[in-house]
């Protein structure tokens, strides 16, 4: 895929000079100030910051890897805030080598809970061993080859949660706790739309940059709206697996709503 390559920087050179990243997204750059690339980009990523602290905090399990899991989701944040805010190579890494450790963990988690016979040490192993080759060719290559073996690593990865993730939901069903269950097609719609808006940024971004041919009259920040939304489905996504593991571990928990779209699970 491509790179996007930014039409104009309006307002002058951008404080962190040439762009080394293998990919810059629709936003165009520096048109807020001087100091952040993607002014947009870098700030919805907080988001990801308080959702994943958010996660970190509730956790009713006790289970210390779901701890570790919501501060590797914060990390995230945090090197997505510095990548887009500066478009530099070094960055990207703190953005997508995190989001590699995030998933290992969140793989590790599920499989664990569901999985009664695996060899817990060999398992932890194994996805270690995993997540270091691939970050080590993640962060060894450029360009379009970097792009597409970050992505194909991650996707992979994803698609294992999903399933892994869906199973959960259909126990939990079982066990007559569809409240609890029904995070899942809350966190898969928001990732669904997500998803959308991250593939018409990527490829179709002529179209919806508010530029000449543009069918829109003003960039509507297609990306930083899939940070919002993919942090948003990822907490259901994260608070379903935390309370299939009580669930799985006989531990008593409550799951109830904030402002209607926000769950909270706490032990009982």
């Amino acid at each position: 895929m491509a790179p996007i390559i930014p039409i104009s920087s309006p307002i002058g050179a951008g404080y962190w000079g040439d762009i080394t990243a293998s990919v810059d997204w629709c936003e165009e750059n520096y048109t807020w100030t001087p100091y952040i690339a993607e002014f947009f980009n870098s700030w919805s990523s907080v988001s990801m910051i308080l959702l994943g602290e958010a996660c970190a905090r509730m956790n009713p399990t006790n289970h210390r890897g779901f701890t570790l899991l919501g501060r590797s989701i914060t990390i995230v944040g945090l090197g997505s805030w510095l990548f887009h805010a500066t478009l530099k190579y070094s960055m990207q890494m703190t953005d997508e080598l995190p989001m590699l450790w995030a998933i290992s963990i969140a793989c590790y988690l599920t499989i664990t809970t569901q999985y009664k016979n695996v060899d817990e040490q060999k398992l932890k192993w194994a996805l270690v061993l995993w997540t270091a080759l691939v970050s080590l060719f993640t962060a060894g290559f450029s360009g379009k080859l970097q792009f597409f073996l970050f992505q194909a690593s991650f996707n992979g990865l994803s698609l294992v949660m999903v399933y892994l993730c869906w199973r959960a939901k259909r126990e939990l069903e079982e066990a007559g706790m569809s409240h609890v269950a029904g995070l899942f097609a809350r966190g898969a719609k928001c990732y669904a739309v997500a998803a959308a808006f991250w593939l018409v940024d990527t490829n179709l971004c002529s179209y919806v940059n508010g530029q000449e041919g543009s069918v829109l009259p003003f960039n509507v920040q297609l990306h930083a709206w899939w940070h919002v939304l993919a942090s948003l489905g990822l907490v259901y996504l994260v608070i379903l697996m935390m309370g299939h593991y009580c669930f799985v571990k006989n531990i008593p928990f409550k799951l109830r709503n904030i402002c209607v779209i926000f769950p909270y699970i706490h032990a009982n």
